[in-house]
């Protein structure tokens, strides 16, 4: 992949929490509220909302540690929480999807590159990868760093939108499908991957210390969930926001875990 084809057209993005178009000052994009700028070294925009009220409140506190928590097994155990190297489930999930135009990856993770793009033989499939974490730099797909509720995009931009295992991470799904409404063009697919588990889900016998380390924190579901919704929850959201499902499809791991794959569409 070129370079050139790395580059995001300027004019694809508006600031973060205004909706207003940039404009630019030097080596800035600026809005009424805030200019944001590259990261010096790998040269991706940086639209992390700084200046958003919403991120003052108390709850926030409670997703960084979230977020902390996740970089733990990220980094000690990727294969089992990432999408790296040749994964069936990343694969089957993609291939469900059927990718295809410009794509954008709410949560893409801090890995070079997840399985569904690294193995993508399609052409004309242009991936735009955003989270909060930077991650491992530079990316062979276009990144940029940024929160889902704040997305820095025009609307009606994307062809698909993917939540790959990221919606149960967020403080509320349904701020984050809205904004993913917002930037999906009229006939464009959203396709989202979750996981259902039993509450008697047995624990593992054994956990690596580091493992044990991890706490819950106050006020959050379990170490790296805010709250776990359900199959019927998410549907109900979905609904509520304005979408229909178009493709479901149930793969069960075990007994008391399984992956959920759908395709919504705008009604």
């Amino acid at each position: 992949m070129s370079k050139k084809f790395l580059e995001i057209p300027l004019n694809w993005f508006v600031c973060p929490i205004t909706k207003e178009r940039f404009y630019q000052k030097n080596s800035f994009l600026c809005s009424s509220l805030k200019c944001f700028k590259k990261n010096k070294k790998y040269g991706f925009w940086d639209f992390m909302p700084k200046n958003a009220k919403d991120l003052n409140k108390p709850i926030w506190k409670i997703w960084e540690k979230l977020q902390a928590n996740a970089m733990v097994i990220y980094t000690n155990d990727p294969v089992h929480n990432l999408g790296v190297g040749k994964r069936k489930d990343f694969l089957e999930f993609a291939k469900f999807c059927n990718f295809k135009g410009v794509i954008l990856d709410v949560g893409v993770g801090p890995q070079k590159n997840p399985t569904h793009m690294a193995f993508c033989r399609k052409k004309n499939v242009f991936f735009v990868g955003l989270d909060s974490l930077v991650g491992e730099q530079p990316r062979p797909f276009a990144f940029v760093r940024g929160l889902a509720e704040y997305l820095p995009f025009r609307s009606k931009l994307f062809d698909m939108i993917l939540f790959i295992t990221t919606l149960d991470h967020f403080i509320n799904p349904s701020i984050a499908l809205k904004e993913a409404k917002r930037v999906l063009k009229n006939d464009g697919t959203i396709c989202i991957w979750t996981g259902e588990k039993n509450k008697n889900t047995p624990r593992l016998k054994k956990s690596p210390k580091w493992y044990k380390k991890i706490k819950i924190p106050t006020g959050a579901e379990d170490q790296f969930h805010f709250k776990r919704f359900s199959s019927e929850q998410l549907e109900k959201c979905f609904d509520k926001i304005g979408f229909k499902i178009k493709n479901k499809k149930e793969i069960n791991i075990d007994k008391w875990r399984k992956n959920l794959f759908y395709k919504i569409t705008k009604k």
